[in-house]
């Protein structure tokens, strides 16, 4: 079964680039590529996609902004969204994120990421790259805003929290391990535990949580 995707965006180059990239893909096909908001809501409700791919940042009076996207999700909530943007902000990032889209990265995103989060969010998942992340950790850093942690957060050991913030620095599971002088086999055991123990599915799901519980060493990270 082929997942069903409307490409949104001004600029006309990058919904071809974007296009030639996800048409690659077996269980991908591209319904339309739109450039303005109403041309966007009307396909929307015509084509009933899997999901949207959208740039929300735009000047155009009818473009594809943020309440375009909300008032989608209100109407069809079942339709996922993916923001592909090059203006990423926090406050955007906040904005995108209430509205109800499930993913959002930079537009010079690698392939392989793109069609990932793409998978990942078509699967019921929630996928945010990494500069996102530091968006909003860097938020509550300025914000002081940082939540206690749970009890349960008390399980985990020292080196699992260790491991917890280097994965929150974008650091690979082989940096990791070298820095802390253990097996490659031993770090992915330290992130499996954490997983399980904090209930995350997945590591976007483990960022999001250590952020929101306050975990992340943020003296660490300035």
């Amino acid at each position: 079964m082929k997942h069903s995707i409307i490409l949104a965006d001004e600029n006309k180059f990058f919904l071809e680039g974007i296009a030639s990239v996800l048409s690659s893909v077996k269980d991908i096909e591209i319904l339309e590529r739109v450039r303005y908001g109403s041309e966007l809501e009307n396909t929307v409700y015509a084509r009933n996609p899997s999901m949207i791919i959208a740039d929300p940042v735009t000047e155009h009076p009818d473009g594809v902004n943020v309440a375009v996207i909300q008032k989608i999700k209100q109407e069809q909530p079942e339709t996922k969204i993916l923001i592909l943007s090059m203006s990423l902000n926090l406050r955007l990032v906040l904005e995108v994120l209430t509205a109800g889209a499930k993913g959002c990265t930079p537009k010079a995103v690698e392939q392989e990421e793109l069609v990932f989060a793409v998978h990942t969010i078509l699967s019921g998942g929630m996928y945010l790259n990494s500069k996102v992340i530091r968006l909003l950790v860097d938020g509550y850093i300025k914000k002081r805003c940082v939540p206690t942690a749970s009890e349960h957060l008390k399980e985990l050991s020292v080196r699992e929290r260790q491991v917890l913030r280097m994965i929150s620095e974008s650091k690979s599971m082989r940096e990791i391990a070298e820095e802390l002088c253990i097996s490659r086999s031993t770090a992915d055991t330290h992130r499996a535990n954490l997983m399980h123990k904090l209930g995350c599915e997945n590591l976007n799901k483990l960022l999001r949580f250590a952020i929101s519980e306050g975990l992340i060493n943020i003296e660490d990270r300035q």
